[in-house]
């Protein structure tokens, strides 16, 4: 018999443990939104809230070949009956398809910064860049300023379902857009945004302002008890001193002598 094994007994199989969840697109995304996208095994529906799940464009949209090209990152925030829904949370371009745009002898130019949508979300947007040929660096600041002027100008008209509109597509309006103000600064061969990540939400906002009146009420409940301890603390100090004043009026009373006693001992002298 090898050493280590196991006598008699079944070894438990932990995968027939598991449920599988389906997972709903999220209702952001207008008409494709609140469809079956992919199952997912679980042990606890509990402990799947929160849970971020990586798919495809291709997943969702289901219509252009070229969608598997980028990825869809949701998170789970409901759990009924063995189906998911699901928030967007960013998506972002596949490793395959960023290094197909690489080539020798051109440029590769990003931008990075936070927007806000009209309804309360915070985005962190990556645009990227790739010429034809070589240019210097003050081409690359004014393509870098470009950029930030539109997704300026943009993002704060969008709510969260022109956002995904107009990002995930490449042939959105504000896609042809960036192209035309790019190319007249130089030669691109490509221009996207490669990249973007839910900062906060206005759900978040909300609690987080929850959770400071909260604390704020707490310190004001603290120094109302702590004026209060002081004041009968002074009340307690007043009376005190009300009773030594009353005791020292006593002593003096029972000191004093009478003044006939006095002038009937000086006639005896």
């Amino acid at each position: 018999m090898v050493k280590g094994a196991r006598r008699g007994g079944r070894v438990r199989d932990k995968w027939r443990d598991k449920q599988w969840l389906i997972l709903d697109s999220p209702s952001s995304f207008g008409d494709f939104g609140g469809h079956h996208i992919n199952y997912l095994p679980i042990t606890d529906a509990n402990m799947a809230v929160g849970r971020v799940v990586e798919n495809t464009l291709y997943d969702i949209k289901k219509q252009d070949q070229a969608d598997h090209k980028t990825k869809v990152f949701v998170e789970i925030e409901k759990v009924s009956e063995g189906v998911a829904t699901t928030t967007f949370k960013g998506h972002e371009y596949g490793k395959e398809f960023l290094r197909s745009l690489v080539r020798r002898g051109s440029s590769m130019i990003t931008h990075i910064h936070k927007y806000n949508t009209n309804d309360g979300h915070e985005f962190r947007v990556e645009v990227i860049t790739f010429t034809q040929r070589r240019i210097n660096s003050s081409k690359k600041h004014e393509l870098r300023k470009v950029v930030h002027q539109l997704l300026s100008e943009k993002i704060p008209q969008w709510d969260l379902n022109n956002f995904i509109q107009q990002v995930t597509d490449d042939n959105s309006e504000f896609h042809r857009e960036l192209l035309e103000k790019g190319r007249k600064i130089a030669l691109l061969r490509h221009i996207g945004i490669k990249k973007t990540k839910l900062l906060s939400s206005n759900k978040s906002r909300f609690q987080k302002v929850s959770t400071q009146t909260e604390v704020t009420q707490t310190e004001d409940e603290t120094v109302s008890t702590q004026t209060e301890d002081e004041t009968v603390s002074t009340q307690t100090e007043v009376t005190q001193t009300e009773d030594e004043t009353v005791s020292t009026q006593t002593e003096d009373i029972g000191t004093e002598t009478p003044s006939g006693d006095t002038e009937q001992n000086t006639d005896l002298t």
